[in-house]
C-alpha cells in the first residue's frame, strides 16, 4: 500500500511538473484548449489516493495538499476546477481534521477568482455541508468580504441558497460577523479611552 501510495504521489508530482513546464513553453491557453485531457488525469489520479477512506491519514493528506493548492490557485480554469472536483469528493470520502478544514476553506475564499466563483463557493457549501466547520478565520472573513466589489459574493450565495442547504455555513458566518463587528466595537471604545 505504502509503495502504491509513493508511486502515485510520484505521477502526480510528475504530471504537476509537466503542466508547470507546459504552462512556460507553450502558454496556459494553450494548455487548456489543447491538453484538458491533463486535468483531468491530475484530477483522476488524486481522487484515486483517497479511494479507500481507511487509508487516508496524515501523510497522506501533507502530501495531497499542495497540488490542491496549486490547483485552486492556477490562474488556468481547468486545473481551478479539477482541483474543486478533488475538494468536493475529498469532504465527502474522508472525515477532516479541523485544521485540514480550515485550511481548505481559506484557501477557497481567499485565491477566489471571478470566472470560477461560484464553483468555488460551490465547492465551500459542500465543506460545509459534510464536514463540522465551527469557524472561519478573521482574515479569511474579511477577504471574503472584500472579493465583493469584483465578485458579487453576495448575489452567487443567494443564488447558492435557493438551490442547496447553506444553513450550516450561514450559521458560521453570521457567528464570525458579530463577533468582528464586537472587537471592533472593542477596539473604537478602547481608543476612545486612550484619546
Amino acid at each position: 500500500a505504502k509503495a502504491t501510495l509513493s508511486s502515485k504521489h510520484s505521477i502526480i508530482t510528475c504530471i504537476t511538473d509537466h503542466i508547470k513546464k507546459g504552462v512556460e513553453i507553450v502558454g496556459s491557453d494553450y494548455l487548456e484548449i489543447k491538453h484538458p485531457m491533463l486535468f483531468n488525469f491530475h484530477a483522476k489520479l488524486l481522487l484515486s489516493m483517497f479511494n479507500d477512506p481507511e487509508k487516508v491519514d496524515e501523510m497522506m493528506l501533507a502530501k495531497l495538499m499542495p497540488f490542491i493548492e496549486h490547483g485552486i490557485k492556477s490562474q488556468m480554469k481547468s486545473f481551478r476546477y479539477s482541483a474543486l472536483v478533488v475538494v468536493s469528493q475529498l469532504v465527502l470520502t474522508v472525515k477532516l481534521k479541523e485544521e485540514v478544514l480550515n485550511s481548505i476553506c481559506k484557501l477557497l475564499i481567499t485565491k477566489i477568482k471571478p470566472d470560477t466563483a461560484a464553483a468555488s463557493l460551490s465547492t465551500l457549501m459542500v465543506v460545509f455541508q459534510q464536514q463540522i466547520v465551527d469557524a472561519l478565520s478573521k482574515n479569511t472573513l474579511k477577504k471574503l468580504l472584500r472579493h465583493d466589489s469584483e465578485i458579487q459574493v453576495w448575489k452567487i450565495l443567494r443564488d447558492l441558497s435557493e438551490r442547496t442547504d447553506t444553513t450550516k455555513f450561514y450559521n458560521v458566518l453570521w457567528k464570525e460577523l458579530v463577533a468582528l463587528s464586537r472587537d471592533a466595537e472593542s477596539e473604537e471604545q478602547s481608543l476612545a479611552i486612550d484619546v
